[in-house]
Formats: C-alpha cells, structure tokens, sequence
C-alpha cells in the first residue's frame, strides 16, 4: 500500500513540476545567443530559428529550429542548448569558400566539399582564387555543384583542400581543372604551375610552395612543369 502511495505521489509531483516548466513564464525566452557566425548575421540566424521571445524554452523543437537554422548554405553543423531559467544558445560552425566559379556573369562561392554556399556579381574583397574548366548546367545553395564529370570535381576539390592545407590560398589567382591530366595554377605574380593529374598531390603543392617562395624571391616569371616524372623543371619566360 505504502508503495502504491509513494508511486501514485511521484506521478503526481512529476505531473506538477513539467506543467510547471512547461507554462511558468519564468522559462520564457528572454536571450538569444549566437556564437561561431561570421557571415551569417545573429539577426538573420535568429530569423531563421523561427524562434521568439517569451516562448518557453521546454516548448522548442530542436531539431525543428535546426532544419530552420540549416535553411543558410554557410551553416555547415549547429547545436541548440537550453541556459536556465530563459536562454537560448545557438552554436554553429560555417562553411568557408576556399574558391570562386565562374557562373553567367557573376561567381559561386564554392567550399572545401564542393557546397555552394553563395552566389555573387561581386567577388571584392574575397582574395580567393577563381577555378575555371567546371563544366555543369545548375546548381543549387547549400549543395554539392553539380559538375558533368565527377572526376573532374573530385580533382578539383583534393586540389583545392591542399592548397588550403599548405597555405597559399591567397597567393593562387587560378586554377584551371578543365583537364583532370594537367591541373594547373596561376599566381597573382604571374607564375604558371603545370601540375599534371592530381596523384600526389599532397606532396606536390606543399613543393611548389617552396619553388613559388624561391622564384618570388629572385623575381622570376616562367612556368614550372610538375607533371612528369622526376624533380620540376622552370622555364622562365
């Protein structure tokens, strides 16, 4: 009997401390927190939510707000935490272009996973490297660019990744992957790179990293052949 008693008030007290945090407006939103945004705007982010102030924090769908929150191509990961008593926590990580497409006059900000993430007739500022030879029709925000040959985006985007690895990004002004058996760049000092298909591509770019280093040093234009085998060979102009 005492155990049916202590049972039937547990229920009772469970019962009474979720409709308690369900309707106290104690719970209620009043602080919204973003943090790991940089080109998304809190405000935007916050509008996206379809979260609102004075709505109580045991009320909200998380994973509803994340599918809302996700609607951004630069969101890339989220997570949603309740702060006691009316906090609200959004924590994202963003997508960052790595490089730029050209696209009916205007340019694909495209990111390591080959995501577009934005679409803009202005690339000022960027100081990304422009890609070109990507042949495709369409695409969409938010997804992978929907390139004809698969091969041809998949070289594309090891390249781009060792790039960013090694870390000459902003020294790459383009990088040409109409043919998968000869990718090549072009620095903003004018030097061409003829790097031949993408094997070995890991110790390849951090190579003509050194070289590029070298011959910006010296003042030197030309071309230097990697694609063959054996140590690169420079053919200044």
């Amino acid at each position: 009997m005492r155990k049916t008693f202590k049972y039937i008030l547990f229920l009772l007290l469970l019962t009474f401390t979720v409709a308690f945090l369900m309707t106290s407006s104690l719970f209620n939103i009043k602080t919204i927190n973003v943090t790991g945004n940089n080109r998304v705007s809190q405000q935007e982010i916050i509008r996206l939510s379809g979260l609102s102030y004075q709505q109580n924090i045991f009320r909200i769908n998380s994973k509803e707000t994340m599918k809302n929150v996700f609607q951004s191509p630069y969101v890339e990961k989220i997570k949603i935490r309740r702060g006691l008593p009316n906090i609200i926590n959004i924590d994202i990580i963003e997508r960052e272009p790595l490089v730029l497409v050209p696209y009916v006059g205007s340019y694909l900000f495209v990111d390591a996973q080959g995501i577009v993430v934005e679409i803009n007739s202005s690339i000022a500022g960027m100081n990304l490297p422009v890609i070109n030879g990507l042949k495709f029709n369409t695409f969409k925000l938010g997804e992978e660019i929907k390139v004809e040959n698969k091969l041809q985006l998949a070289s594309a985007i090891a390249l781009i990744n060792q790039i960013k690895k090694t870390g000459i990004s902003q020294e790459i002004a383009e990088i040409n992957a109409e043919n998968i058996l000869n990718l090549k760049l072009i620095t903003k000092s004018g030097i061409k790179v003829n790097l031949g298909d993408d094997s070995n591509i890991n110790t390849k770019i951090p190579l003509a990293k050194a070289i590029l280093q070298d011959l910006n040093s010296k003042n030197l234009k030309g071309t230097v052949e990697m694609g063959h085998k054996g140590n690169p060979v420079f053919k200044p102009e």
